[in-house]
């Protein structure tokens, strides 16, 4: 074979088989192939193994010319007129790029000369001559790059090791696994760990110089080889590339001609100019999306940022890029509250890391005003997208940097605190927060302003004062102050929804959630029907109207799925295992939960982990698995003290109920403290459906031990379920009186009202849990034993034909005189601190004087705590207070009881806070 192929070169390319092959086939069939790619990508290499490789498929020969300067003198070329013997020959053309234009000449002169012959070409942008193909190299993945770095820095004396791999890919993945970087990186091994050298990649230009002294110049340090291709750039295309530094992680071609045209660059030039760079394998482009976005790989990237700030601009562009993005993020957030959500989400999705950038900036000494006009407008996507803690953050940081002075943005910026200061269960600052928002709105005469924040502190007061927070919300509703359509008129009837069904009102909440989806549709905005969709769903499974529930999860789970909301996927999915367990498929259901509980941990909002864990702890309890319920409900506990007293009373009453399942004369205790303190927490919170709950387990915990108290805990909270129209909890009620009427023979009152609930339950569709399975199926025999069965039968039937008023009635009938309320659950919030003080050894004034009430007034409530809890003195209340906590103690609970300080703590009112979470305060 003749020819003139260097016998030595820099040594084979790792990880590069596949593109081999492919230079390969691409060679059998063209005969000319450029191969490009970034500076330093190892195009060079790559042709000098194929060219080695494949040297016997050249039995004509293989030369060599290096185009670089000094030895690009193309005129010797044709030389080569004589030289190819017989059969195919290959030319290797190595770094054409600056002599581009003389190859695009030569070559086709060449090939047409010499029929056999075929010419792999490198260059950093094609040779533009017909018949050419280009072939793209591309840099290494991972895993190829660790490779090729382990390699390179065996030979430095640093074998790789378990305990660097990690270490390792980072470097990789912060150098984009260009393998001249890899290179250079690896020969760093000398003196640093992986480790070591990953930490100073912030500045790759510097750490990544001093390669081989065989190599060429220009690739001996990083900055050499991107230099070689900057210095060919005419001038735009320079000024064009050093403007691209501002760009983190990726833009498109409007980010580009909204941010760097101007100031030498036309706006209608971009496209033409941005083409070359890309031509040049300086800007990368991927097309795979339908968008094509653009980026600089790290290291270009690095350089280019070098010379912006040569070039005396980058504090110019960075404003530009700033206030680009900040007015992006608005224009997406006005869209995505009034249309179709999911392209203004995708669209700030992709620009996310710019915006990032954009809020480091303003943070540590950029314009104040403009990072926190952008991150306001994020509040909508930080929620959805499950990083409300991480907007909250910026926020903060925002306010701390100052200079946001007066006006609109700052009061959007303490709104947008209030919303995710909510979305992460921290009330009282969303509070504090949406008061400030409040107060400027109103020194602004911003009217929508000041409905918003009414509306989110009406929202917060829901959870304590529903009634009270309806009223205000059916008056914003009324107001309709955003645009028709938009999310913020809806905003309004969502949580008017909300509050109508704590206050027990499922009718008014329907209607008010009905007119939202209305909306919604009307206008197509995503995030209405989603919002609406999800609350409608949630009362009609408190009507039983199981079917509807399925259909309006199904419509808000494709909502959410297309906006990639992950809180509302959380939700949806939660509601979806709700209403498999009511039907009894339960593997469905567990599952949709797991689901649901992993989605909202990675949201980031503990009031949706803590609704998503009780409906999978309900669960449990229906199948009988108590442990995994209690481990559960004990989360929910936990999450309750952080975040709202209703998510306490809900861990509270789960645990009650998991601890009496697991049987025995010690856990009925138990479980009766539990219970006991559920129901003073629903108290706090005024929530009707929840006050059903707490009562329903109260009934149950002390079914054996008390059964006037059951049975009191059980009307009541039957005639409070069949008030509200809580048709499934109706049901359950139903059957937890019959069972009591059954306990006390009154066998034939037993039978009707099982079969008033059996005949509810069929008309509902409504599995009974397993876990009820074996007490009820008692109950029945004996009450079928005592009646025999034909009597039993015209019983049943004559419950079956009752309504559901006529059921409550008659469950209510021969109950006698109603006791007076006993046990901690029946102290009111005014006797539970007046009793927390005395437990902690204060007198009567000193108590008065706390609680700004008299010391007769203090007497009369202590004397209605003895009376309710069997007490005769304030010892005997300190001993039942130690022996609560003990108990709660005991069983691991979360709440782990403890004895406040003899003072309590006071509110901002002068008055003492109830001290949720710990037991009596």
């Amino acid at each position: 074979m003749d020819g003139d192929l260097p016998r030595r070169w820099s040594g084979d390319p790792v990880g590069r088989d596949a593109e081999l092959a492919g230079l390969r086939d691409l060679l059998g069939s063209a005969r000319l192939v450029t191969l490009t790619g970034a500076p330093g990508v190892g195009k060079t290499r790559l042709a000098h193994a194929y060219a080695h490789t494949w040297a016997g498929a050249h039995p004509g020969g293989i030369w060599f010319r290096d185009l670089t300067a000094g030895s690009g003198d193309l005129t010797g070329l044709d030389a080569l007129a004589v030289v190819p013997g017989d059969g195919p020959a290959l030319l290797v053309l190595d770094t054409c790029e600056h002599v581009a234009d003389r190859c695009a000449v030569t070559v086709p002169e060449l090939l047409g000369t010499h029929p056999g012959l075929r010419v792999l070409a490198t260059s950093r942008e094609p040779l533009s001559v017909p018949g050419e193909v280009t072939y793209r190299l591309a840099p290494l993945d991972v895993v190829r790059s660790a490779r090729l770095f382990a390699e390179r820095a065996a030979a430095q004396g640093r074998p790789a090791s378990p305990e660097t791999a990690e270490a390792v890919e980072e470097i990789c993945r912060r150098l984009d696994g260009l393998p001249l970087a890899v290179e250079l990186a690896a020969a760093r091994s000398i003196m640093l760990s992986p480790a070591q050298i990953a930490e100073r990649l912030d500045d790759p230009l510097r750490l990544l110089a001093g390669g081989s002294r065989t190599a060429h110049p220009r690739h001996r340090s990083l900055e050499a080889a991107i230099g070689w291709s900057h210095e060919m750039l005419p001038g735009r295309e320079r000024l064009l590339l050093r403007r691209l530094a501002v760009f983190e992680d990726g833009f498109v071609i409007d980010d580009v001609e909204g941010v760097c045209a101007g100031a030498g660059i036309r706006p209608d030039a971009v496209v033409d100019l941005l083409a070359r760079l890309v031509s040049r394998s300086l800007v990368e482009c991927d097309t795979t999306g339908t968008v094509t976005r653009y980026r600089l790989l790290r290291v270009v990237r690095a350089y280019a940022g070098q010379e912006l700030r040569a070039g005396g601009e980058a504090e110019t562009v960075r404003a530009r890029h700033a206030e680009y993005y900040a007015a992006l993020a608005e224009r997406a957030a006005e869209a995505l509250t009034t249309g179709a959500a999911t392209p203004h989400l995708e669209r700030v999705e992709a620009a996310y890391a710019n915006m990032r950038a954009v809020l480091r900036w303003c943070v540590s000494g950029g314009p104040a005003t403009v990072g926190a006009r952008l991150a306001s407008a994020l509040e909508t996507y930080w929620i959805v997208r499950g990083r409300p803690r991480e907007g909250r953050g910026w926020l903060a940081s925002l306010v701390s940097a100052g200079g946001l002075g007066h006006g609109e943005v700052p009061a959007a910026a303490a709104l947008s605190t209030a919303v995710l200061s909510c979305a992460l269960g921290e009330y009282a600052d969303a509070a504090d927060a949406c008061r400030r928002a409040l107060a400027m709105f109103r020194e602004l005469g911003d009217e929508a302003g000041q409905t918003r924040a009414l509306a989110v502190l009406a929202g917060l007061r829901t959870m304590s004062e529903p009634a009270s927070a309806s009223r205000t919300l059916t008056e914003l509703a009324a107001r309709g102050r955003a645009p028709a359509g938009h999310a913020w008129n809806c905003a309004p009837l969502v949580l008017l929804g909300h509050a109508r069904v704590a206050a027990g009102d499922l009718a008014g909440a329907r209607a008010a959630l009905e007119r939202c989806v209305d909306i919604g549709r009307r206008h197509g905005s995503e995030l209405s029907l989603e919002m609406g969709l999800l609350a409608i769903a949630q009362v009609a499974v408190y009507q039983g109207a199981y079917a509807e529930a399925e259909s309006a999860l199904g419509q808000s789970l494709a909502a959410a799925e297309r906006m990639g909301d992950v809180w509302g996927r959380a939700a949806v999915l939660r509601g979806l295992g709700e209403v498999a367990s009511c039907r009894g498929r339960y593997g469905q259901a567990g599952e949709r939960l797991a689901e649901a509980v992993e989605i909202a941990r990675s949201a980031g909002s503990p009031p949706l982990l803590g609704d998503c864990l009780d409906t999978l702890g309900r669960m449990l309890l229906d199948v009988g698995e108590y442990e995994a319920a209690r481990e559960v409900f004990s989360e929910v506990a936990e999450v309750g003290e952080r975040t709202a007293a209703r998510l306490a009373a809900m861990g509270l009453a789960g645990l009650g109920a998991a601890i009496l399942g697991s049987g025995g004369a010690p856990a009925a205790s138990a479980a009766l403290t539990f219970a006991e303190e559920a129901m003073a927490r629903a108290r706090e919170t005024d929530d009707r459906p929840l006050s059903w709950r707490c009562l329903f387990t109260l009934g149950r915990v002390t079914r054996c031990a008390d059964p006037a108290r059951a049975a009191s805990a059980h009307h009541s909270a039957l005639r409070a379920g069949a008030a509200m129209g809580l048709r499934a909890q109706t049901a359950d009620s139903l059957e937890a009186m019959a069972g009591l009427a059954a306990g006390h023979h009154r066998h034939e009152h037993a039978a009707r009202l099982f079969g008033a609930a059996q005949s509810l339950r069929d008309r509902l569709g409504l599995s009974r849990p397993p876990a009820a399975a074996p007490q009820h199926e008692a109950d029945l025999a004996g009450v079928r034993a005592a009646l025999g069965a034909d009597t039993f039968a015209t019983t049943w039937a004559e419950g079956a034909g009752l309504d559901v008023g006529q059921a409550v009635v008659y469950a209510g009938r021969g109950r006698g005189p109603r006791g007076r309320g006993v046990g901690w659950a029946a102290l009111t919030r005014a006797e539970r601190q007046v009793a927390l003080l005395a437990s902690g050894g204060l007198t009567n004034r000193e108590i008065g004087a706390k609680l700004f009430v008299s010391p007769r007034t203090v007497q009369a409530q202590l004397s209605s705590v003895f009376a309710k809890l069997g007490l005769s003195s304030r010892r005997d209340l300190a001993r039942e207070y130690d022996s609560r906590a003990r108990s709660l103690r005991e069983q691991d609970s979360p709440l782990l009881a403890q004895r406040d300080d003899p003072g309590g703590a006071e509110d901002p009112e002068g008055r003492v806070a109830y001290l949720t979470g710990r037991l009596g305060g």
